[in-house]
């Protein structure tokens, strides 16, 4: 037992902030974001004893993340439908940085987190898991999507974003 969750801990602290990050892909509001990442982290907790190394750790991770947060947001969708709102903030760059150019970045990143969270469910997996630096081979083990409809999709997420992207910017 003592071994489990020393394991069990060390997983979540060496991806603790790539699971923020998917988080924050998948949820806009702070408080529920911190609800969603926490449902995740007793996800893992339950699967670890079921977990035989039949894939990497990494992509074992990302598959429970993703279903749990999409199983929670599809069982959110159905009680609220609601749309999410903007995001509060964003990761911030570093402090020393130059204040116009800190401003552009973070509005580059806010439109770039509205887009992907408007995206389906698959599809928002498949570019998290992109922007993750996960491989194609990592991406179909999570998804069970082959490498050629990965690439296919990936191309056509990344065509959607960039012009729901290009669209805000007309706006301002």
């Amino acid at each position: 037992m003592r071994s489990e969750q020393a394991r069990f801990l060390g997983i979540i602290e060496q991806y603790q902030p790539a699971l923020r990050r998917l988080v924050n892909s998948y949820e806009a509001d702070p408080g529920l974001r911190e609800d969603l990442f926490q449902e995740i982290a007793l996800g893992v907790w339950q699967a670890l004893p079921r977990f035989r190394g039949d894939s990497s750790e990494r992509t074992w991770l990302y598959r429970i993340a993703h279903n749990i947060a999409i199983s929670t947001l599809e069982s959110r969708r159905r009680r609220d439908t609601r749309e999410l709102p903007m995001p509060d903030s964003v990761e911030r760059v570093g402090r020393w940085s130059d204040p116009d150019h800190v401003l552009v970045v973070e509005e580059r990143r806010e439109a770039l987190l509205a887009a992907i969270q408007e995206l389906a469910p698959v599809d928002k997996q498949i570019i998290v898991l992109h922007l993750e630096g996960l491989s194609y081979q990592e991406i179909e083990e999570v998804s069970g999507l082959s490498e050629s409809a990965i690439a296919s999709r990936l191309s056509r997420i990344r065509d959607r974003l960039t012009d729901v992207i290009r669209k805000q910017e007309v706006r301002k």
